[in-house]
């Protein structure tokens, strides 16, 4: 059986035909059917066996609330990761490979970043009344006032133009979320600055899109008796101070990835928010240069599957913005023209609050793999998630974190600032500004209530009237004071990062306590990484080191990660037991697509006190030695160390800190005098997301080093000393004990190596297996990349978690991951398992950065059963795949399936009505591949065991004429092979001579060569098919078109003596074969002479009897080339020729001797 594609098939048409719709993520509805497949439920839930593992299924009584963060599944209270949301959302799904789920007993929802319920939820969080540290506030009181930074918000001298644009809710589609197009929404805040101006970008979170009215069941766009929740408006005073500067702010929209990214987005998101802001980027670097902007918004189809295009141009879309029905903004009077010469794009700043700061680290990371990047230099996160574990180079970033966060609460934010600072040795400033008493809402206007009428809500559990966090706490901050700190502060990022204002610089890098004079109410804490070129790091307490020991009644060893019920140890101890939790601890925190990646290795120092004086001060001691090359600190301007209690200490803790040069000279502080802050617990009581293990930083100015020689530093000693705690026993973290010189650095946006994940399909089988995973660089790197790779849903197997490294030039590895088998058919024809490649070093994440292993259900499929819907990466529902063999090589599949092969055909060419045999080779044994012939795909045939398939191509007598594209596609592997095959309608020529008698030696003669065929426009050569003796040149006589099937030449000087074998031969066109006549023999009489006689005449000096060059005759009819007449004399020589043997009565004798029939 032959498919007729609709348009001319490609080899890339069948791909996406055949293999990508394993990888294609659509949602899945479900229906009643018996229930089988089911091996353990409840009466909310149930466990299904899937392609791969098992289906975990929880139904919810009514849709979780729009979040940051990201739902999970609980079973006998270890979670299974992260959940799928349903296309209704009412219903969670998440696969694991943990065979313990077969035996389950309960199922619970949870959530990512800690154990209770959302505000938004009504739920309640376990808290208890704060204690008051005493000593904390005796130590604060010691230390000086912090000196106030100059307001960066304060109006500046330009003057701010604002207006919106919009090109539709559907205008642009969204990366990684298949099938859905989104809004290219949002609002400018333009200068009047003039010239080019530095560019930010703003982009809002994860909230509700759409509220009151009916929803659309698409979920995107909103329903017309809707309300789009504008959260794009939400930053009005930062874009409006960033304007009144100089700079150039566009807040834009993202509710489309909102209303989809838990349903459909395999990052949930990231890639899309990213690409929105790249997207936006493309749009303004049109219109500053003054070229043609226009976006398409495509309706949903219709029921009769008819799709409306709406094209608006920017002038339209900045009308189209004041006179939508939704909220219409005021008009401006801004034009396309208006913005030609603008916007500076080698400025770039982005800030991404919630899932948009993934977003924010995503554009950067995206812009590094183009070729040509945009200038992002400057990245701020606001209250971010960071499922990805992004590294983020060569752009100064500062990650802003709320402690009183009630959405994302486990602030995992702070893994962009923890796993970019050595990343790549780059010369950046890093920046992690928790921001105390503020929430997850208030750094926007539309989410905070009372300023916006739809979606608004505190985000802090409302039931919590004891800890810190609460709102009867003074040191939680009101809406209007959080909002303010949000414009200082990113205000001031993007002034100082962007335009090297250095006034701000003492706010962001750690070198002091950093307040505003309009912010003096903030408790703003910073901790910062300087710029490599700035940096003399002396040890990050990373691993274990000869040059790092203890002394005294002191213990040290390196940990990493928090402790949770379904963790894989790490090499190291974890720094914190599973009964703290994972809220408590955002260094360690677990992360969606990095759940056992090793997280900030630091080094745990404990010290005991004295048995018989609890009170006394240890005698333990940390001894940290200066490597030889590191001695020389005197031209940086502070020592800095990253600390914070340890779990053990109940309230508060300290210790001294020792700096000794090559002479004996030391210098020494107590931690309690620089920070308190650093050696006390962080606030919050018991609450079970407060109390936070977060290290913050201790400075000492170098200047303040009196009596050291700093050009010869030998050793920093950390000695133990009695804290708020009252007793010598105690402990901290340590990380990154540097000399450094606080600076901004210089951030390059450059082209950079990135890392992807190839995604594959292998059989399910009947029981445990493993697949092979390629993942990969998009170009040969310089220097070593390495990365971590995660199988999400198999987070209780070793192996769902490797480290891949790449030496120089090395572009491919193969990755090995566990795959459950059985003998259960399922709903859907196979199961897509994310597999990701996270936390990288010196390359970013590429857009494939998350892949699918798919694993094909080949125990054929069943309906689905009550209370069962298939998750996101349920692919084919109802209807099999075809077979996808044994796996071979993943990076040669890879290879080979980005490089094209050649497939070997029967023949360059066939006529329509005959047959063509195709042979592809070098496939997997056992998987189906897919043959294509012009319009026309095959049947699959099956490779054999030596990866053998042959096809044969009957060619349909109404074939397409022409080169038609033949080729081959693998199900399994995706090997591609092609060649081209020329289907020519066949011709037959046949020659004649005239006159076909009596024709005299040296008279002129005509070739007549008839064309036949369906088409015969093109080219006849005519030719001797063997030269006479006498002659040695070439053999073809001349050329001719064929008009209307026919060819003539006239040979003027006509043949010489002798037998001639004339052929005439039908050149192949694109569209015809071809062909030649059979030989047409003559036999030339010599001509008799002048005045009688049989004596042949001497030649005149103006008569040639010389045989004639190829090409001296005349086609057509017409004078041939330039030896077809040789003027008045050759003219009449010719004519004495003809006549006297004409008087004579001879005559050309012709004979007529047919050779061996030639193909025709």
């Amino acid at each position: 059986m032959r498919t007729r594609l609709s348009s001319r098939a490609r080899p890339i048409a069948v791909a996406t035909a055949i293999v990508l719709p394993a990888l294609i993520l659509s949602p899945t509805p479900a229906f009643a059917a018996p229930q089988n497949g089911i091996v353990a439920s409840g009466d909310d839930w149930s466990i299904t066996t899937a392609p791969g593992g098992y289906l975990v299924t929880y139904e919810l009584d009514e849709a979780l609330p729009i979040v940051s963060d990201a739902p999970t599944l609980v079973v006998d209270g270890k979670s299974v990761g992260l959940a799928v949301e349903s296309a209704d959302g009412l219903s969670l799904s998440a696969l694991t490979s943990d065979p313990a789920v077969r035996s389950a007993r309960e199922v619970e929802k949870g959530w990512a970043s800690s154990d209770g319920d959302k505000a938004a939820e009504g739920g309640t969080t376990e808290v208890t009344d704060e204690e008051v540290n005493d000593e904390l506030e005796s130590q604060l009181r010691r230390l000086a006032a912090p000196t106030a930074t100059e307001e960066p918000s304060d109006p500046g001298v330009f003057g701010v133009t604002e207006a919106e644009y919009d090109f539709g809710d559907r205008a642009v589609a969204l990366a990684g979320i298949s099938g859905i197009r989104g809004e290219m929404t949002g609002k400018m805040y333009l200068t009047d600055a003039p010239g080019e101006r530095p560019t930010v970008i703003l982009l809002h979170g994860r909230h509700g899109s759409c509220a009151t009215g009916t929803a659309n069941p698409l979920r995107w766009p909103c329903g017309p008796d809707q309300v789009n929740v504008r959260s794009y408006q939400g930053y009005e005073g930062t874009g409006r101070a960033l304007a009144t500067h100089g700079y150039n702010v566009l807040s834009i929209a993202a509710n489309a990835v909102n209303s989809n990214d838990n349903q459909l987005a395999l990052d949930y998101g990231a890639q899309a928010r990213g690409q929105l802001i790249l997207d936006t980027l493309g749009m303004l670097e049109k219109a500053n240069a003054g070229e043609s902007v226009a976006f398409d918004d495509i309706t949903w189809p219709d029921a009769d599957g008819t799709a409306t295009t709406t094209t608006r141009t920017l002038d339209q879309a900045l009308t189209y913005a004041t006179t939508r029905t939704d909220a219409p903004a005021t008009a401006a009077g801004v034009t396309a023209a208006a913005l030609t010469g603008r916007f500076d794009l080698d400025r770039v700043g982005v800030m991404g609050h919630s899932r948009g700061g993934e977003g924010a680290t995503s554009a950067a990371t995206l812009n590094q793999g183009l070729e040509n990047p945009f200038g992002i230099i400057s990245v701020l996160p606001l209250a971010p998630v960071d499922f990805g574990r992004m590294t983020v180079p060569d752009a100064s970033l500062g990650v802003f974190l709320p402690y009183c966060d009630g959405d994302v609460s486990n602030q995992q934010g702070q893994h962009m600032i923890d796993d970019s600072r050595h990343a790549f040795g780059d010369d950046v400033m890093r920046s992690a500004v928790w921001v105390m008493g503020a929430n997850h809402n208030f750094f926007n206007t539309v989410w905070t209530p009372g300023l916006y009428p739809y979606s608004t809500s505190d985000d802090w559990n409302r039931n919590d009237t004891t800890s810190s966090c609460s709102t009867r706490d003074a040191s939680r901050l009101t809406a209007a004071q959080q909002y303010q700190v949000g414009v200082s502060y990113m205000t001031g990022f993007f002034r100082l990062t962007m335009g090297g204002e250095t006034q701000f610089q003492p706010l962001f890098d750690g070198s002091t306590k950093p307040t505003t004079t309009a912010t003096s109410f903030a408790d703003v804490r910073v901790m910062a990484s300087q710029p490599t070129n700035a940096t003399t790091l002396v040890t990050d307490f990373a691993k274990s080191s000869t040059l790092v020991r203890t002394a005294g009644n002191a213990s040290a060893q390196v940990c990493a990660n928090a402790e949770t019920a379904t963790s894989i140890a790490p090499t190291v101890p974890y720094c914190t037991t599973r009964e703290i939790g994972t809220a408590r601890v955002p260094h360690w925190t677990p992360v969606r697509f990095g759940l056992n990646v090793p997280a900030t290795p630091v080094t745990r120092v404990t010290w005991t006190g004295s048995a018989t004086d609890p009170a006394a001060a240890s005698t333990g001691e940390l001894r940290v030695s200066v490597p030889a090359g590191k001695r020389d600190v005197s031209t940086r301007s502070q020592l800095t160390v990253k600390t914070a209690p340890d779990r053990t200490v109940p309230t508060g803790t300290d210790f001294t800190i020792t700096v000794i040069d090559g002479a004996g000279n030391s210098f020494s502080r107590a931690a309690s005098a620089i920070d308190p802050l650093a050696i006390n617990r962080l606030p919050g009581g018991t609450n079970t997301t407060l109390n936070k293990f977060v290290l913050q930083q201790l400075t000492i100015p170098t200047a303040e080093m009196t009596g050291l020689d700093l050009t010869d530093v030998r050793e920093v000693r950390f000695s133990a000393g009695v804290g708020a705690d009252g007793t010598g026993a105690g402990g901290i973290y340590l990380s990154d004990l540097a000399f450094d010189t606080p600076t901004l650095g210089n951030a390059v946006a450059q082209q950079r190596t990135t890392v992807n994940v190839a995604p594959t399909i292998v059989e399910e089988g009947d029981g445990p297996s493993t697949a092979d995973v390629a993942v990969y660089l998009d170009a040969p790197a310089d220097t070593a990349v390495s990365g971590w790779v995660s199988v999400v849903g198999a987070s209780t197997v070793a192996s769902a978690v490797q480290w891949v490294s790449f030496a120089p030039g090395e572009i491919c590895q193969a990755i090995t991951v566990p795959v459950n088998g059985d003998a259960s058919p399922y709903p859907a024809g196979a199961m897509g398992i994310t597999v990701s490649v996270t936390n990288t070093t010196n390359a970013v994440m590429g857009a494939g950065a998350f892949g699918q292993l798919v694993v094909r259900e080949d125990d054929g499929l069943r309906p689905l059963a009550d209370r069962e819907t298939l998750p996101v990466g349920a692919i084919s529902i109802g209807a099999e795949l075809p077979t996808v063999g044994v796996q071979g090589d993943a990076c040669a599949e890879l290879a080979a399936a980005g490089s094209p092969g050649e497939l070997t055909a029967s023949s360059t060419e066939v006529a329509p009505g005959d047959s063509l045999t195709l042979t592809a080779t070098g496939y997997r044994s056992g998987e189906s591949v897919a043959f294509g012939f012009g319009d026309l795909v095959l049947d699959p045939i099956t490779a054999d065991a030596d990866g053998i398939a042959v096809a044969t191509v009957e060619v349909d007598e109404e074939s397409a004429l022409g080169a038609q594209a033949a080729f081959a596609v693998g199900a399994g592997s995706g090997r591609i092979q092609e060649t081209s095959v020329a289907v020519l309608a066949p011709t037959t020529t046949t020659l004649a001579v005239e006159p076909d008698s009596e024709l005299v030696a040296g008279a002129p003669l005509t070739l007549v060569a008839t064309v036949t065929g369906a088409e015969t426009d093109g080219v006849v050569t005519f030719a001797e098919e063997a030269a006479p003796a006498a002659r040695a040149d070439a053999a073809v006589l001349g050329t001719a078109e064929v008009v209307d099937g026919v060819a003539t030449l006239t040979l003027e000087g006509g043949l010489p003596e002798g037998d001639h074998a004339l052929v005439a031969s039908f050149a192949r066109t694109d569209v015809a074969s071809a062909s030649s006549s059979t030989a047409l023999v003559v036999t030339v009489v010599a001509a008799p002479a002048e005045g009688g006689g049989e004596t042949t005449p001497t030649p005149s000096p103006s008569s040639s009897t010389s045989p004639l060059p190829a090409g001296t005759g005349t086609s057509g009819g017409q004078p041939g080339g330039a030896l077809a007449a040789t003027g008045v004399a050759g003219i009449g020589s010719l004519v004495l020729l003809a006549a006297g043997a004409l008087g004579l009565g001879l005559v050309l004798a012709i004979r007529r001797r047919r050779a061996v029939d030639s193909e025709s």
